[in-house]
């Protein structure tokens, strides 16, 4: 049987959700069945690279050009058009699927003009959500306004749009991005397998308590700071409370400072990156997660896993995730208060908290594995080629 030509192209592998499911697809689609490419830009942030992990998939062609880049460039976007539709043509896929908003633009338009049969793109959230933060676009009227006609015309080359979760969804064919029909939601996902330890250390639970972390990209859409304000608020009922933040990004400085601000230095760690953050969770009371706009949001995976009680804002695809009152506590976003008094509630009634943990664990188990995900992707392929 000849094997199905893939291309799985993104902007950038940084540590992320969208670049793990990218990675995630590209290693894990069987290779008995598809033969598969990655394209992506060269760049890499302050959140940590994937491409160690990328160079050490086998069976994988893997390509860069150099002028596919997050950051909008009128004369770097329209080389990378260029070249990925020259890249299109050289290596006649089957399917291109297009990951971030950014790739979706250049990559999806390439794909339809290279006469590509099958474009799937997923842009894991959107740029117009009322929550979304997003630097250098949000706010700015004249930007959102292009990112939109851009948004649109990738809805109009694809054959189908991924949304991580319900809202998104909702939300994208409310504003006329895309008709309903070319819609699929595909939850993202991870695997229950054994990792190894972290260099990092999480204190010893005889001299804190209650152990917190929280991990992500330190940046103003995640909310860190609210969550920090929250441990001043919990340091006078809880004087040993101690939170570890997991993460890396252009935030850090800034959150630093107001860790020293609110002058609890001694209740607050930040650990910076970890190639096994998910190792750091086995010892922790409570995971929270204090994110203004969150699509999915992978790390509450992470912490459902390890049968941790989970705390998150209410917003975005998080009530996707976490069911409020069963698997965690969800709160309004952007409130200190909101979140010390969820983790009070959790630290007085540890049957509770042990409850939520067991049943996130449930709940991850059930909807929210790999295998799961790579089958929906694999049956999605397959149905649009046969169309």
């Amino acid at each position: 049987m000849q094997r199905i030509r893939i291309v799985q192209v993104i902007t950038r592998l940084i540590k992320g959700g969208a670049q793990k499911i990218c990675l995630d697809l590209a290693e894990s689609l069987p290779k008995d069945q598809y033969e598969v490419h990655l394209v992506s830009g060269p760049e890499t942030g302050p959140e940590g690279s994937l491409w160690e992990k990328a160079n050490q998939l086998k069976g994988i062609s893997i390509t860069v050009i150099p002028e596919l880049v997050r950051s909008a460039s009128l004369f770097k976007d329209s080389i990378a058009l260029i070249k990925l539709y020259q890249f299109f043509r050289l290596v006649s896929p089957k399917i291109v699927h297009c990951h971030t908003s950014k790739a979706g633009f250049l990559g999806c338009l390439s794909a339809r003009l290279a006469n590509v049969p099958v474009v799937v793109f997923s842009p894991y959230g959107h740029l117009f959500a009322e929550d979304a933060q997003i630097p250098g676009v949000s706010g700015n009227w004249l930007r959102l306004k292009l990112f939109y006609f851009l948004s649109r015309l990738a809805g109009i080359c694809a054959d189908k749009i991924i949304a991580q979760n319900q809202k998104d969804k909702d939300d994208q064919i409310k504003l006329k991005l895309a008709p309903p029909q070319k819609y699929e939601v595909i939850y993202n996902s991870i695997e229950l397998t054994n990792i190894p330890n972290s260099k990092f250390q999480i204190p010893n639970p005889q001299s804190h308590y209650p152990l917190l972390a929280t991990i992500g990209r330190l940046s103003p859409e995640k909310g860190q700071k609210y969550l920090l304000e929250a441990i001043k608020l919990l340091k006078t009922t809880f004087p040993s409370v101690y939170l570890s933040v997991i993460g890396d990004g252009p935030l850090r400085e800034e959150l630093e400072d107001i860790t020293e601000k609110l002058d609890i230095q001694d209740n607050v760690q930040f650990l910076g990156l970890s190639d096994n953050p998910r190792s750091l969770l086995k010892d922790i009371d409570i995971f929270v997660l204090p994110s203004l706009y969150e699509s999915f949001g992978i790390v509450l995976l992470e912490a459902m896993a390890e049968k941790k009680p989970v705390i998150a804002s209410k917003t975005s695809g998080i009530p996707d995730v976490v069911i409020d009152r069963k698997t965690g506590i969800l709160v309004e976003p952007a409130s200190a208060d909101a979140i010390a008094d969820a983790i009070i509630k959790l630290v007085k009634d540890k049957e509770l908290a042990k409850k939520m943990g067991q049943a996130g664990y449930e709940r991850l188990t059930s909807l929210f594995l790999k295998e799961r995900m790579l089958n929906s992707f694999d049956a999605l392929y397959k149905k649009l080629l046969t169309r």
